[in-house]
């Protein structure tokens, strides 16, 4: 029994002592600089500012100027973009925010079903913006059935002669 207490007290001599010459062989020793220690990820972009769009409509000037660009630029042809900037200027004038007699709103003179639509759509119960107003009508003109020959028309009057019928609550 004495042996093996001498033999442990020896094992625990020998490794105290391994010990402490390894923590001293290491005291010389400096860590990394910390830069090169890792290397973090940048910190992420701030997100973009959005750029705050003007709660005042634009005048007829700039909003048929705006009307025309924002058609064409989402693939309405020459003679579809004259039919609906010559609905426009009928049914508003080119005034984005008017309301109209009998309760009809906005561009393109919205009421009853539409008109809580297009709110609905915009997320707003006061005007939307005229781009919205566009998107909306763009909506409307690609997704219902009843738009078919207004996509059929070849020509300006054709066109805007089927818009009339439609928004009229006619069909086609």
């Amino acid at each position: 029994m004495w042996g093996v207490r001498n033999a442990g007290a020896a094992a625990l001599a020998i490794v105290s002592a391994l010990c402490m010459s390894a923590c001293t062989a290491l005291e010389g020793l400096e860590p990394p600089p910390l830069e090169t220690a890792f290397h973090p990820l940048p910190p992420p972009a701030e997100p973009p500012v959005p750029i705050p769009q003007s709660r005042t409509p634009p005048a007829p000037g700039s909003a048929r100027a705006e009307i025309a660009t924002w058609l064409s630029a989402n693939g309405y042809r020459d003679f579809q973009v004259a039919a609906l900037m010559q609905l426009a200027d009928t049914e508003s004038g080119f005034r984005p925010c008017v309301i109209g007699p009998g309760g009809y709103h906005y561009l393109y003179q919205w009421g009853g079903t539409r008109l809580r639509q297009l709110r609905e759509y915009a997320q707003t119960s006061g005007c939307p913006q005229l781009k919205t107003q566009l998107a909306f009508a763009d909506r409307e003109l690609r997704s219902e059935s009843s738009f078919s020959c207004f996509w059929g028309a070849t020509s300006t009057p054709a066109a805007y002669v089927a818009l009339r019928r439609i928004f009229g609550h006619g069909s086609c």
